[in-house]
């Protein structure tokens, strides 16, 4: 199972977030957007490789919808929604992308609040690694109706991040993660919770230069040449060995668990 625990400041996964989103709205959201495109490729690859066709996406933990927004301008359904906890993110949705169903909900607690019938596909993009229990929560997905399921996150307890762990606190994590996945752990934790992987996609992230500078510009000389590395240089020229000894990203496709009953 992944590695587990509570941030350094004893705060909670979503409540780290919270705070993102109620103190610095803007830039968050501008960080979640330069990140988005590459999420939103894996949920279009394996959306157009398995011949799936969404009329209806919902996407859980959305954010200020990033993903969610890049999977509309790219036509992929007709109808989308978008569900999180924080008030503050909804709104920026709302305002940013009127077509889409918003809803302010805790889906630990209510993962559907629309109440409707179906919907063709349920996207969780990088959330399940900031909640404190995942297992907990995708067994709690499981009665929504839904058709297929994809699941993205980050990879970050591969050879390198270990070595990393030994040597740095991983409470310490600026990006908020109480979870730490391989391969192998994430595809037991979506076995798990009941759920046939029928596709997945892992592949390399990286930034381009504006991100970089976006992100990093203010940071010393010598960590900007090392993000350079690690976020685009490195990533990009040797991918596949990357993505198994530093870090990756893991979409998995599942089918619903009726398809599964019926085949």
């Amino acid at each position: 199972m992944p590695d587990t625990f509570s941030l350094e400041s004893g705060t909670s996964g979503r409540d780290f977030y919270a705070s993102h989103y109620r103190d610095r709205l803007v830039r968050e959201a501008e960080w979640l957007r330069r990140g988005a495109t590459q999420k939103a490729d894996s949920v279009e690859r394996l959306l157009r490789c398995n011949g799936i066709e969404p009329d209806s996406i919902l996407e859980l933990g959305c954010g200020t919808g990033a993903v969610i927004t890049q999977l509309q301008s790219r036509g992929l359904a007709r109808r989308y929604y978008g569900v999180d906890y924080s008030e503050e993110a909804i709104a920026y949705l709302k305002s940013a992308a009127p077509a889409i169903e918003c809803a302010v909900a805790d889906i630990t607690e209510t993962p559907d609040p629309f109440g409707e019938e179906s919907f063709d596909v349920v996207v969780l993009s990088h959330t399940v690694e900031h909640l404190e229990e995942p297992l907990r929560f995708l067994e709690a997905i499981r009665p929504i109706p839904f058709d297929h399921l994809i699941v993205e996150v980050p990879l970050e307890n591969l050879f390198f991040g270990r070595m990393k762990s030994a040597l740095s606190d991983r409470s310490r994590n600026p990006a908020g993660h109480v979870q730490f996945f391989t391969r192998r752990s994430f595809r037991k934790l979506v076995a798990d919770a009941g759920y046939v992987i029928a596709d997945e996609r892992v592949y390399a992230p990286w930034f381009d230069d504006a991100t970089l500078e976006f992100a990093y510009g203010s940071d010393s000389a010598i960590r900007r040449v090392h993000k350079r590395l690690t976020e685009q240089y490195l990533p990009r020229a040797i991918g596949p060995l990357w993505t198994r000894v530093y870090h990756a990203h893991h979409a998995v496709l599942c089918r619903s668990m009726k398809d599964e009953a019926q085949g």
